[in-house]
């Protein structure tokens, strides 16, 4: 049985992932302009590779939230906020003055300290995913409490 803050985490990353994927989806522009402008590449490329992460965002959501092949999900889940934050921090680092193209066309905010902390947050959830339980069942043992976390 996991603990309560490992499932919170699980449908909070679970929601994140399905909707900024399915967002990218119906409004790909944002996203694809950010790809245009790192790696100089054009707008149809651009857009293949927006529908690409948008589904493998769905499906790692989905994944997640049905525990489906769950060991990888989380780390996949965890190397894509990891990829995340670099792109807030590059973007941030760089002054980049246009929006981040994360959640599609809804996507207002900007390459800031706000948008560093939130995906610094997506990657300690991920990280607690995957070595919450273990820290827990450790930190109990320790302490001389029996415990049903795996």
């Amino acid at each position: 049985m996991e603990n309560t803050l490992s499932t919170y985490f699980k449908w909070i990353l679970s929601f994140i992932f399905v909707a900024a994927g399915t967002l990218k989806v119906f409004s790909p522009e944002n996203t694809g302009d950010i790809l245009i402008f790192i790696f100089e590449i054009d707008y149809n490329t651009s857009l293949l590779i927006v529908y690409s992460i948008a589904v493998f965002e769905i499906f790692l959501g989905v994944f997640l939230f049905f525990e489906i092949k769950y060991e990888v999900t989380q780390l996949l889940i965890l190397l894509s906020s990891i990829s995340f934050l670099a792109v807030a921090i590059l973007g941030f680092l760089n002054g980049w003055e246009f929006a981040c193209g994360c959640f599609g066309r809804f996507s207002f905010g900007r390459f800031d300290v706000a948008m560093v902390f939130r995906n610094s947050l997506l990657v300690g959830m991920s990280l607690w995913l995957i070595y919450g339980d273990k820290i827990l069942k450790k930190m109990t043992s320790n302490w001389g409490y029996q415990t049903t976390i795996k």
